[in-house]
């Protein structure tokens, strides 16, 4: 009885390494599935890659002609942006080819010339936006913008065979606001650089001339007679401003002073061919 034991025993143990080497798999094939989708369950998803969605910008285009541009863009949406523009033309000299003060004995002296404008504009990237987000890719631009242009310089009347003159404090200024399109494209670079190419805009909107001059010397007295005469002499002359002098004219004389306001003046604004080099983060 034990010797049979023994056999079975021993023919069990057979059987059973004869098992082993068949490399029977332990799990049945849709447990097998069943565990790949538990793994796939609690495996986290693939983290998006993070894309810059505000910007910084130096307009390159402008910096030989010393006008600093600068402009901040915000991503609020996939396909949406809001920028804010600054632009600042510092105060300098007129060229020689506009202005030479070596043949002006009298008449505007020394003038200098500034500008700035302020310009919001709204950004809409087209496309379903897969692999870039905005602040990437081509965009239409409709934008407003606020300039003023600024012309001061001293002004002198001689008078009494030139031996005596009147000196003016004199400024003509340009300003007004418009809207218009643009478009361009921008592209990101790397992780924290972009570029944007201003392609082609254009806006049109009202603005208007205000012409300054004041007596700074105390030797000027117009009489009540004398600034009807330069009311009339201002009013006469306008035409020579050209389309600058068609809008609603406002005239205040003084006894040592003189303004001419202008305003409803129709303005274009042109943006373009402007390369902007900026910092995203």
């Amino acid at each position: 009885m034990k010797k049979n034991i023994l056999i079975i025993a021993s023919v069990f143990l057979a059987f059973a390494m004869q098992l082993k080497s068949e490399n029977t798999p332990f799990f049945k094939k849709d447990e097998l599935v069943d565990i790949k989708k538990k793994k796939d369950f609690l495996a986290k998803p693939d983290e998006p890659v993070k894309q810059a969605k505000q910007v910084i910008k130096l307009n390159l285009s402008q910096l030989p002609l010393t006008n600093i541009s600068l402009q901040y863009e915000y991503a609020f949406h996939k396909n949406m942006s809001g920028a804010l523009g600054f632009s600042f033309f510092f105060p300098r000299s007129l060229p020689s080819i506009f202005f030479d003060p070596s043949s002006n004995t009298d008449g505007y002296t020394l003038p200098k010339f500034s500008a700035f404008s302020v310009t919001p504009e709204f950004r809409f990237y087209p496309g379903e936006k897969v692999e870039h987000q905005a602040p990437h890719g081509f965009y239409l631009a409709p934008y407003l913008r606020y300039s003023k242009y600024t012309l001061k310089a001293s002004y002198i009347d001689y008078y009494n065979n030139n031996v005596n003159a009147w000196e003016y404090d004199a400024s003509i200024s340009y300003s007004g606001v418009t809207a218009g399109l643009m478009i361009g494209s921008q592209w990101l670079v790397g992780k924290h650089f972009s570029i944007d190419w201003w392609i082609l805009g254009f806006g049109a909107g009202t603005s208007k001339i205000d012409i300054r001059a004041k007596e700074t010397t105390g030797n000027l007295k117009l009489s009540a007679q004398e600034q009807l005469d330069l009311r009339n002499d201002i009013t006469n002359n306008l035409s020579e401003l050209g389309r600058f002098s068609n809008g609603a004219v406002d005239i205040t004389i003084t006894d040592n002073s003189f303004r001419t306001v202008i305003k409803g003046i129709p303005m274009t604004s042109f943006r373009g061919f402007g390369l902007n080099l900026g910092y995203a983060f």
